[in-house]
C-alpha cells in the first residue's frame, strides 16, 4: 500500500519540511475537465440499477367501412436494459510525522486534488463510450447494436431501419447530411418524425472547421453567392475528450428523448479516518457510484468516430 512518508521529498535540503521556498509550481493544481454534460443527461438515482424498456404507441388508423369493427392495435414491446451502478474511489495515507512536519499543507491540497481527480476520472470514463460509437464495448443499445450504425431496427417488424452512421470527414455536404437526418427520423411504429438537433459536437482539431462553418452567412469555403443552409442551425462544442482527430457528431441534447445518459447515485465523497492500525498514519478515501450509457441513439448522428 502507497504510504506518503517523509522521504517523499528527494531533495538533500528537505524543503517540504522548511518555508524557504517562496512558492510551490504544481501543474496538476487547476481547474478541472469536466465536460460529459454537454453530451449526456445526468440523472439521478437511488437504487442499486434501473431499468429501461423500450414500446411503441399506437400506429395511424385506417378507413372503416360502414358497419365494420374497428380495428384494435395490439402493443408493440421490445426489449429491456439494466443500468447497475459502478463503484469507482481512490485515496491516499500520509504517515502522522510527515502529516506533522511539513510546511506545505499536503493534507488538505491533496485532499482538494483528491476530489478533483474523482469528478476528472468520471469525465474520462463516461468519453469511453463517446469515443467507441462504432462498438459496443462500453454501452449498447435496446437494439443490441453500437450508437452508430447502419441499420437500427424498429419494431415494427418491417424492413424499415435508422441509419445514423455516415462515416465521412466533415465538410459542407455530410454536415447537410446530419441535418436532413433529423428531418426524416423513423419511429418504432416505422412513420416519421423529425427532431431538432441542437450541437454539433466535434474533437478539438476540427474547432476552426466547426465554426467556419456554422458561423459563415454565406456557404463556406468557396466562392460563390450562395446562402449557407447550415448557418446558425447548430452550436459547436469542441469535446476535449475525444480521441480521434476526424471525430464528429451532432446530437438534439435538449430533446425529452436524447438517448445517451449517466446515472449517479453518489457524488464523490470524502471520508478522513485513522488506519486501521497503531501507526496513526491517516488515510483519505473517496468514492462515487454511476452508470453511464443509452439506450437509443436515434437522436445522435454520427459523422465520423
Amino acid at each position: 500500500m502507497a504510504v506518503n512518508r517523509t522521504n517523499w521529498d528527494t531533495s538533500t535540503n528537505k524543503d517540504v519540511f522548511k518555508t524557504l521556498v517562496k512558492d510551490w509550481f504544481d501543474s496538476t493544481d487547476r481547474p478541472e475537465l469536466v465536460e460529459w454534460k454537454r453530451v449526456a443527461k445526468a440523472l439521478s438515482t437511488s437504487d442499486e440499477y434501473e431499468r429501461r424498456g423500450r414500446f411503441a404507441g399506437l400506429d395511424y388508423p385506417g378507413e372503416v367501412a360502414e358497419g365494420a369493427n374497428i380495428p384494435i392495435q395490439d402493443p408493440k414491446f421490445g426489449s429491456v436494459k439494466d443500468y447497475t451502478q459502478v463503484a469507482y474511489g481512490t485515496g491516499f495515507r500520509i504517515t502522522d510525522r510527515m502529516k506533522r512536519f511539513n510546511k506545505l499543507g499536503l493534507m488538505e491540497r491533496w485532499t482538494k486534488s483528491l476530489g478533483r481527480m474523482m469528478r476528472e476520472g468520471k469525465d474520462v470514463e463516461i468519453a469511453k463510450m463517446f469515443n467507441n460509437l462504432t462498438s459496443t464495448t462500453y454501452a449498447a443499445g435496446f437494439d443490441t447494436l453500437s450508437a452508430a450504425h447502419n441499420s437500427h431496427s424498429l419494431l415494427d417488424g418491417s424492413t424499415t431501419y435508422n441509419d445514423n452512421y455516415l462515416d465521412s470527414a466533415l465538410a459542407v455536404s455530410s454536415l447537410e447530411s446530419a441535418l436532413q437526418y433529423f428531418d426524416y427520423i423513423y419511429d418504432d411504429q416505422g412513420n416519421i418524425f423529425i427532431a431538432t438537433p441542437d450541437t454539433l459536437v466535434v474533437n478539438r482539431t476540427l474547432r476552426q472547421d466547426a465554426f467556419e462553418l456554422l458561423k459563415s452567412p454565406m456557404k463556406p469555403w468557396e466562392q460563390s453567392n450562395t446562402k449557407s443552409a447550415i448557418y446558425g442551425e447548430l452550436e459547436a462544442f469542441v469535446y476535449h475528450r475525444l480521441t480521434a482527430a476526424t471525430a464528429w457528431f451532432v446530437i438534439a441534447k435538449n430533446d425529452p428523448n436524447y438517448g445517451f445518459f449517466v446515472y449517479t447515485a453518489l457524488e464523490p465523497d470524502s471520508l478522513v479516518e485513522r488506519a486501521p492500525d497503531t501507526t496513526r498514519d491517516t488515510q483519505v478515501t473517496s468514492l462515487q457510484y454511476y452508470k453511464y450509457g443509452f439506450d437509443d441513439s436515434r437522436l445522435a448522428f454520427i459523422g465520423d468516430a
